[in-house]
């Protein structure tokens, strides 16, 4: 999977009030405790919680918004970026989704890419003030944003459980239908 997946155990707590964007799917997988994933839904806020034994599939570009409490562990899987593709970062206007600060940028590390931008936001007046600046603010996004509603999570246990003959069966079977895949 070396260059074609990026593979992320994820421990809490974490709790932030930034909003990722990207072009792929992010798999997630609660291997111990609860987790929260904060998303944009069609204009609104929406709390997905994923519990122990869940998986969820988050389809590309929505934003989110994981919040991880203390003592859990989630995997989280992503595809590797294409060099033509972009992230980005937001922070709203309190419970709004009027877009308070945000930031474009080729993700090739997030680990290490995230930290320097959220410094930057914690630094802008936008942070200071609670109010964004036209100015530094696109016009229009990169790409367009999904207006998809998402999946409920679900036990990734029950459901090899219930297609355990057909998987036999067939040898293999893909857990999600192929409106998930990326365009």
């Amino acid at each position: 999977h070396r260059y074609q997946l990026n593979v992320m155990f994820v421990g809490g707590p974490n709790e932030r009030k930034d909003y990722h964007i990207e072009e792929g799917e992010e798999l997630f997988y609660q291997v111990k405790g609860d987790m929260c994933l904060k998303i944009i839904e069609n204009g609104n806020h929406r709390d997905i919680v994923i519990r122990e034994g869940e998986m969820f599939l988050l389809p590309a570009r929505i934003p989110h918004s994981p919040q991880r409490y203390a003592n859990t562990v989630g995997l989280v899987i992503e595809r590797e970026r294409l060099k033509t593709e972009i992230d980005g970062l937001r922070y709203y206007v309190g419970d709004t989704t009027d877009v308070l600060f945000e930031k474009w940028f080729h993700c090739e590390n997030l680990g290490t890419q995230l930290a320097p931008i959220i410094q930057e936001f914690f630094n802008s007046r936008q942070y200071q003030t609670g109010k964004p600046n036209p100015d530094e603010l696109l016009r229009e996004t990169p790409f367009p944003l999904n207006t998809t509603s998402v999946m409920e999570p679900f036990s990734f246990q029950s459901w090899l459980n219930g297609h355990r003959g057909e998987i036999k069966e067939k040898q293999s079977l893909s857990v999600f239908e192929d409106t998930f895949e990326t365009e």
